[in-house]
Parts: C-alpha cells; sequence; structure tokens
C-alpha cells in the first residue's frame, strides 16, 4: 500500500526579542546626583561568546555592560550614560542576543531621562526593564533550569568533535522538547527546560545556551521566514573550526510539521547549512552582522551520504533496493539543486519507481509486503521514505 503525505511545512510563529513599550519624557521632574553607574566586567575569549556585544561601538558597550549590570540584579531601574535615544533598543537586543540565560524577561522596558542636579545640560538614562517572574522566584527557576541543562549535557560525549556535539544538541532539544505555540513564557528557555514545551524563539535561545555552556560558539539570529505571512523566526548561527553555519532547531522538529503515522522524525536539513540553503527560505533582521555562510561540508546530508547533485534513476534505484532489503527506517534523498529533486519527485512520488524497485527483489518471502510513506514539498529539495 502506497501512502503519499506531502509536508508543506515551513511556516512558524514567534515574535522578536525587543518591544520599546513607552517613551515618557520627563525633563524637570526628575533629578540625578551625579556618582559612579554600575558596570559589569565583560569578558570576551574563545570560551565566552558575546557576538552582540563585540559588534556595538565602545561607547554603546559601555551602556551594555551597564544595562547587564541592572538585569543580572533584577533591578527596577537601570541608569545608564546619555546615549542617543534610537541607539536604546539595538543595544538592549545585542544584551538579549548575548544572554539566553535571562529567562527573567523577554525584551520589553520602558525609559526615561533625568536630569542631573549639578550640570542641567548633562543627563542621564533611566531604563525600566519589564520583568516575567518575581525576583524572589528567579534564583529557585534558575536551579532548576542548570539542574535539568547539565543533566542533557552529561547525555553527549565529551569526547565527540565540535559538529557531532551541535548535532547532539539538535536532535536532544528536538526529542526532549515539543513545539507547543500555546507554552508558557515561550520566548525564553525557561519554557524549554521546565516545561519541555515552547516555540523558535525558545528552540533558538536553548540551543546557544547549551552549546556557550559546552564551550562551542553560538549565537542568537532573528528574521523573518519567506513565505506569504513573513513570520518572525528565530535560528543560530554556529562556527566550526574557521567556517560558520546556520542551525535552526525548531524546523528540525517534526511537532511544528502536519505529523504522518510515522512521529518523531528529526529532519535534518538545517543543521549546519549554508547560505544557498537557509536564503531560500529565511532573511536575518540585520540586527548583527552575520558572516558568509558558504561551506557545506558539514552539512548533514552531505556528510552521510545522501547528498546527490542530480538525479540519476540508476543509481537512486540502488539506494531504495539497499535500504528495502536491509529494512531501513528511513530513505533521505537531498538533491544540491531544485531539478534534480523535481526528476526525483516525478519517478518517486508521482511514478511507479518503487514498485518498480520491489518487484527486482528476489529475497522477499511469499506474501511479504512493503508500504511506505513519503515526506516532501520543502524548500530544501528533500525527498524522504519513511518505510513501515
Amino acid at each position: 500500500m502506497k501512502k503519499k503525505e506531502k509536508l508543506l511545512t515551513f511556516f512558524l510563529m514567534a515574535f522578536f526579542l525587543v518591544v520599546l513599550s513607552g517613551c515618557f519624557s520627563e525633563s524637570g521632574s526628575k533629578r540625578f546626583v551625579e556618582k559612579e553607574l554600575p558596570e559589569k566586567q565583560i569578558e570576551t575569549s574563545e570560551e565566552v561568546f558575546y557576538y552582540g556585544y563585540q559588534s556595538l561601538l565602545k561607547e554603546e558597550q559601555q551602556v551594555y555592560r551597564q544595562i547587564v549590570a541592572g538585569l543580572e540584579e533584577q533591578e527596577p531601574e537601570i541608569k545608564i550614560t546619555p546615549i542617543l535615544e534610537d541607539r536604546l533598543v539595538p543595544i538592549f537586543n545585542m544584551v538579549m542576543i548575548d544572554h539566553p540565560e535571562y529567562f527573567w524577561l523577554e525584551g520589553e522596558f520602558q525609559y526615561t531621562t533625568i536630569e542631573n542636579s549639578a550640570e542641567n545640560t548633562k543627563k542621564v538614562i533611566q531604563m525600566m526593564p519589564v520583568y516575567t517572574i518575581e525576583k524572589e522566584k528567579i534564583a529557585e527557576v534558575k536551579q532548576q533550569i542548570e539542574q535539568q541543562a547539565k543533566e542533557w549535557i552529561d547525555q553527549i560525549d565529551t569526547s565527540a568533535d565540535t559538529y557531532e556535539k551541535i548535532k547532539s544538541v539538535y536532535e536532544l532539544l528536538i526529542q526532549e522538547v515539543e513545539y507547543d505555540e500555546s507554552s508558557s513564557y515561550n520566548q525564553t528557555i525557561q519554557s524549554v527546560f521546565l516545561e519541555k514545551r515552547t516555540v523558535c524563539m525558545g528552540y533558538a535561545k536553548a540551543t546557544q545556551y547549551l552549546l556557550n555552556k559546552m564551550g562551542i560558539f553560538c549565537t542568537l539570529v532573528t528574521g523573518t521566514i519567506l513565505d506569504d505571512f513573513n513570520s518572525s523566526h528565530a535560528w543560530n548561527l554556529v562556527r566550526i573550526e574557521d567556517n560558520y553555519y546556520y542551525v535552526d532547531t525548531t524546523w528540525g522538529s517534526p511537532g511544528y510539521n502536519e505529523k504522518g503515522d510515522k512521529k518523531g522524525v528529526i529532519s535534518y536539513s538545517y543543521l549546519c547549512c549554508s547560505d544557498k540553503i537557509l536564503g531560500k527560505t529565511h532573511k536575518a533582521n540585520g540586527d548583527i552582522t552575520i558572516p558568509p555562510c558558504f561551506d557545506e561540508s558539514y552539512h548533514y546530508y552531505r556528510r552521510n551520504g545522501c547528498w546527490y547533485e542530480f538525479y540519476d534513476r540508476d543509481q537512486i534505484s540502488e539506494v531504495l533496493k539497499r535500504d528495502i532489503e536491509t529494512n531501513c527506517e528511513k530513505t533521505e534523498l537531498c538533491f544540491q539543486e531544485k531539478e534534480g529533486y523535481e526528476q526525483a519527485v516525478q519517478d518517486i512520488v508521482e511514478g511507479n519507481r518503487i514498485q518498480e524497485v520491489i518487484q527486482t527483489i528476489t529475497t522477499f518471502t511469499p506474501g511479504q509486503k512493503v508500504s511506505w510513506q513519503i515526506s516532501y514539498g520543502g524548500k530544501d529539495n528533500l525527498l524522504v521514505i519513511l518505510w513501515n
């Protein structure tokens, strides 16, 4: 029996980090006695990854450090040195991009200006973040998150190379966490580590959080999906040796997709992929400068021998025959170009290629049956056959 299921996936709903909730000009109503503003010491090294911080100008980095110092203490009012008001949101965005561990806020804030009592021409900005969790509960929740993160990291082979560790985090989050738009706190890692239900922002922040803990460069990228809705979305940028790659954990999860008879099947199209692949469906919003991602040597399907430059009917027939005879769970066919993919769809999905291959198999016992389900239709040129 042949079952065809066209999984037209790749639309997600999520919202970006920072909303400027309000701007209240109160010149003359408040005065500030000048003193040194607290700053958080920011380290940047191979072990600490603050990609957003390093993208800022020197004076903006000072404001970043002041914001971080206040957020870590959950201060209701954070005083920062004067800065152009149109730079407040970008700087705050860099803080949110760099710190997925700040689960106690989603990125909203208000601000006002305060005059210096000794010099009326000099002002400071007072920022009022919107916290989503009471200060008294943060320590308890933080401990729970760190405990769950440790349990998951302990499952990953410490001797594995960088790619295998990234792949392990990708698989672990997809297997352990369900895509659910109704999940609570789904713009933070709290939804991932405590509720095991989240959306794209939660997946992306959790991927960053775990990989950074393992000493692997990973930063957050936000933007839109190039579909009819231009939905907001979040994914990651990782580095292996000297090259950069994209990782979209959300799009690997079957939870955002229409589910067929086979559940829990991970898609690897967006694990360590290049600009060429991701650019067909994703567009970054430009908050951070993204280095070129041109290398494809770590793309999952290329590394696993499922990558085809063109459609060769005889070659693919041998692949299908081998997988049927060895009782493989699935056959993955990823084509470099759209033309080869379309030929595969025409021959395998719309044609009778699988039936013809089955007829050539002589090892079947009388009455033995083969059934399958085909997943296709995305812009990743991927066709997956799930064998029952």
